[in-house]
């Protein structure tokens, strides 16, 4: 629905705040806070968000699309927006006060924006506007020389670019020391017989709102530990919960010791140390037991490392479609997803369950979605992984 109308016209703050609101509610539940900044969830995967489209970016993009075909003129909607909105003027010299709908002003304040993107590549020079298009070198000539320029040249102010070419060459008027300096300008700009072209962000590509939406949203650095999540062979509860837990973003005891939730900080799985994520995954006693187990299944053994290094091992010796970085995943986030609800078990039912049983629920979830798609082969490679978690062993090399 938001995706309608974010395509008609420019929401206000507080209807794309309304709308942001609904999606909160339905991921975290309710109207409490957060446990991630939304600015951060609506960052792709490859920079530790959820991947959800910022709102407001969103309906900036699907707007350009607009001011694309006003200028393309590829609709019947821009050939209409040329003789009744433009008076079949140039879209850069419209101006956006005045009596205009509200929807067409910010459609027209956009086009700072887009013209950040847009290259005009010049051919036979027939379509491009001489004075107000941004053909050169991505400013026009009019931004660059004002008014003046156009009363030197003695040319009207519909005069297309090839109004200044005379028998393949560039042919300025020299009345000005302005127009001496165009004539200077241009002349690396080659003169070709083929039509006039528009292009967004590189030449050769066409608009689209996918490629817009990231060319304007503010970008950040990507996270190592995004392919240990976000594989295509992930179980969604066990990778949210693994992205809360790499963004520490689990509300530990020491946490609301802080808030003053509780009284007391002390590990749910009763080790007598201050509960804290990097406690919880996998320096407690009854953590490392299940961990330690786990990794033995994968065929892995060695001692338990600190939460960040166990993060980092994992993003480096995971990585990759192969059975066993798949069997290293899955395990990797089963561990942290079951842990973590034997945690809330503990402290919210009182119920506890031993380190065995918590190794068996892993061990169940890992090998169904293992057995679902089954890229095991029949070699000694995959043979112990697939005996370990009770796998039937897939296809010959």
């Amino acid at each position: 629905m938001q995706c309608y109308w974010c395509n008609i016209f420019l929401l206000p703050m507080s209807t794309i705040k309304d709308c942001e609101l609904v999606l909160r509610t339905f991921l975290w539940g309710g109207r409490g806070r957060g446990k991630v900044k939304w600015a951060e969830v609506c960052k792709p995967f490859l920079e530790g968000g959820l991947g959800v489209r910022d709102l407001k970016t969103w309906n900036k993009a699907l707007l350009l699309k607009q001011l694309w075909c006003v200028l393309t003129e590829e609709s019947i909607w821009a050939k209409w927006c040329h003789d009744y909105l433009l008076h079949n003027s140039n879209l850069w010299s419209a101006p956006s006060h005045g009596h205009l709908s509200w929807s067409w002003r910010q459609v027209l304040l956009l086009r700072p924006l887009a013209k950040e993107h847009l290259i005009y590549k010049c051919g036979n020079d027939e379509q491009f506007s001489l004075w107000f298009d941004p053909w050169l070198h991505g400013d026009s000539v009019h931004a660059l020389y004002g008014h003046r320029v156009i009363l030197d040249a003695g040319l009207s102010k519909h005069a297309r670019v090839k109004d200044v070419i005379w028998e393949d060459e560039w042919c300025w008027p020299q009345a000005s020391c302005d127009l001496d300096e165009l004539q200077q300008r241009v002349r690396n700009i080659p003169i070709s017989t083929v039509p006039d072209s528009i292009h967004w962000d590189k030449v050769g590509e066409a608009f689209s709102t996918a490629r817009a939406f990231h060319g304007i949203r503010l970008r950040s650095s990507s996270v190592d530990w995004h392919d240990i999540v976000w594989h295509s062979k992930r179980i969604p509860k066990h990778a949210f919960s693994l992205w809360l837990a790499l963004r520490g973003a689990h509300r530990t005891k020491d946490k609301l010791l802080a808030f003053g939730v509780v009284h007391s900080a002390e590990c749910a799985f009763l080790c007598g140390e201050t509960e804290t994520l990097e406690h919880l995954f996998f320096q407690c006693p009854f953590s490392a037991m299940v961990w330690r187990e786990v990794l033995y299944m994968c065929n892995i053994v060695r001692p338990i490392l600190p939460w960040a290094d166990e993060v980092l091992c994992m993003s480096t010796h995971a990585k990759g479609s192969a059975f066993h970085h798949t069997v290293r995943r899955l395990a990797f986030a089963a561990t942290t997803y079951h842990l973590w609800i034997e945690r809330n078990r503990r402290c919210f039912k009182n119920l506890f369950l031993p380190h065995q049983e918590i190794i068996r629920l892993v061990r169940q979830d890992v090998s169904g979605k293992l057995a679902s798609d089954n890229s095991s082969l029949r070699c000694e490679l995959h043979h112990s992984l697939c005996v370990n978690w009770g796998v039937p062993l897939g296809e010959d090399i």
